[in-house]
């Protein structure tokens, strides 16, 4: 009877153990499995899996499969490592995200171009799932040296492309072409996203009214993805700079309306050279034609690149603002400059015009060099210079232009250009992508990878402030507000212009000379007094120069002189 009863006892503790277990049913379609690695991502809800099962969780089961837990989990957690076996006992690393999950599977090699078929399925963690078919290839230069692609895709209403359907994805545009970019390069996987959300702040388009739907820029949302089952890490899934995105107008009887043109190396783009160009290629002098795609003429670009780079001062100055939206070239000016984002000065970068006789703007592209890296990904840690290119070189001599670019940073220097609002974003897409262990994956998947570093939020903050820092000593101080100035009458500047010596004769006493040349670089600084003082400016090459004087009373005077070599 005391056998018997001890043998009930443990019977019904052994019961009582395992009815406060359960198994937790996850359906399929959140379940992805990348056998080399033994890696399982789930993207279940892990709030709501924790709602519908309440009691201590020992066996994950999807379809036919089964994984039980090295230990009891009282309730799960996103981004949190689980170790679990399956029924034939091999082990694996199991997570949960809330991520978007894109699965990519194909029997075709991938190219650069062209694209072939494969098939797509996407996930949400809300179950929400799209699938087609889809032609992939490789994008982008350098990057495709990389053991982690980046990839554009095209949705197809077939296994040939004969036909492509438009989809909206992840809440943004409706379309049929869009880009998923591998951020293999970038520290954090941050940059290009807060770059294009800053960029979207900073400027909007000038023909907003007549096209409430068109965005300068981009939209980007993170997504992880599987390639032939096979687990390739966190990725931007991004809409494309074209013609759909701008709203530009299309060919209308024959005319060219709407223009863009990408900058895919220098030249032209830069305006440093003006070759002839040839209609039969879409290629030229460092752009490369993009709307419209059915008609190549390269005339009116080259027209206008002819006027940047050959144009007498005075016509160039009285002409420029009707060939170009100013209020763009300041904001991507000051832009450039922020990121200090040295491969955008004219490659990486897009021309557009929204129909004919309407002027020029930039559209920004490839923001992941930036913040004191460059585009290898590697640290460049130089906060004191000041990016250009052949037509900001002639803007910058105009002083309505540079008046303007002073005022707006005044402006964006309030609340959106600071380290504070900067920062922000990097730290919560930080956490965002940290708190779904998207980092320790990334690892898992590119363990040789050199530029994954967890901790460059702080030399970016420290990057940024020192940035910010040096610009508003440019910006702010190359044409002062009207409430810095002094009168006129009480400096003299000459002779003007000069070669080898210039005076600088004043009532007020001086604290600071300062020459700026054209780019808002500091070339020569001098402790100055009341009365005469002679500057040596023999060592500087002809051209525009910016004398700020700085006085003891507080106020500052800035004149321009031109230096001429005989």
């Amino acid at each position: 009877m005391r056998f018997q009863s001890l043998t009930t006892l443990l019977t019904l503790i052994v019961f009582s153990v395992f009815s406060q277990n359960q198994i937790v049913e996850i359906d399929e379609l959140y379940v992805n499995i990348d056998q080399e690695s033994k890696l399982i991502l789930i993207n279940k809800n892990t709030e709501e899996l924790n709602s519908a099962y309440t009691k201590n969780k020992t066996i994950i089961k999807s379809g036919n499969q089964q994984y039980t837990l090295s230990s009891t989990i009282s309730n799960f957690k996103t981004g949190f490592k689980y170790q679990v076996n399956d029924l034939e006992n091999n082990d694996y690393n199991l997570y949960f995200t809330k991520l978007p999950i894109i699965k990519i599977s194909t029997n075709n090699y991938v190219v650069d171009e062209p694209r072939v078929y494969a098939h797509f399925n996407m996930c949400e963690s809300n179950g929400k799932i799209v699938e087609s078919s889809i032609g992939i290839e490789y994008r982008g230069g350098w990057t495709q040296s990389l053991p982690k692609k980046s990839y554009r895709l095209e949705f197809w209403n077939d296994n040939q492309g004969d036909e492509t359907k438009s989809i909206s994805l992840l809440g943004m545009r409706d379309d049929d072409d869009w880009n998923l970019q591998a951020l293999y390069n970038e520290p954090l996987r941050l940059r290009s996203k807060v770059n294009f959300e800053l960029w979207r702040k900073i400027n909007e388009l000038s023909y907003k009214d007549e096209e409430p739907k068109a965005i300068n820029g981009i939209h980007q949302v993170y997504v992880e993805l599987f390639f032939n089952e096979q687990y390739r890490g966190i990725y931007a899934l991004s809409e494309r700079v074209d013609r759909k995105q701008l709203k530009l107008k299309k060919i209308k009887k024959g005319t060219i309306r709407g223009e863009l043109y990408k900058g895919i190396s220098w030249g032209a783009s830069t305006y440093t050279s003006l070759p002839a160009y040839d209609n039969n290629n879409n290629h030229w002098s460092g752009f490369e034609i993009k709307h419209p795609d059915d008609l190549i003429d390269w005339g009116n670009i080259y027209e206008f690149v002819d006027f940047v780079i050959n144009e007498d001062h005075e016509t160039f100055l009285h002409d420029y603002k009707n060939k170009f939206d100013i209020d763009n070239a300041v904001d991507y000016y000051i832009f450039l400059n922020t990121l200090r984002a040295t491969d955008n000065t004219g490659k990486n970068l897009y021309v557009a015009k929204y129909s004919d006789g309407e002027p020029y703007f930039y559209v920004p592209w490839d923001l992941d060099g930036t913040y004191g890296i460059i585009w290898n990904g590697t640290k460049q840690n130089i906060t004191n210079d000041i990016l250009s290119n052949g037509f900001y070189n002639r803007l910058i001599e105009d002083e309505s232009f540079t008046t303007k670019l002073s005022n707006r940073w005044k402006t964006l220097r309030e609340e959106i250009i600071t380290v504070e609002s900067i920062m922000k974003d990097f730290d919560s897409h930080f956490d965002y992508l940290n708190t779904n262990g998207v980092y320790e994956r990334e690892k898992i998947a590119y363990p040789d990878c050199k530029f994954l570093d967890l901790d460059n939020l702080q030399y970016t903050s420290t990057w940024l402030t020192e940035r910010l820092n040096y610009l508003d000593g440019v910006f702010k101080k190359l044409i002062p507000t009207k409430n810095e100035m002094v009168r006129s009458n009480q400096l003299k500047v000459y002779p003007n212009p000069a070669s080898h010596y210039i005076t600088i004769e004043s009532e007020l006493e001086i604290s600071n000379i300062q020459i700026i040349n054209s780019l808002g670089q500091i070339l020569y600084t001098h402790n100055g007094n009341a009365g005469l003082t002679k500057v040596n400016i023999s060592n500087l090459q002809s051209g525009i120069y910016f004398i700020a004087i700085d006085y003891k009373n507080l106020t500052r005077q800035v004149e321009k002189i031109v230096i001429e070599k005989k």
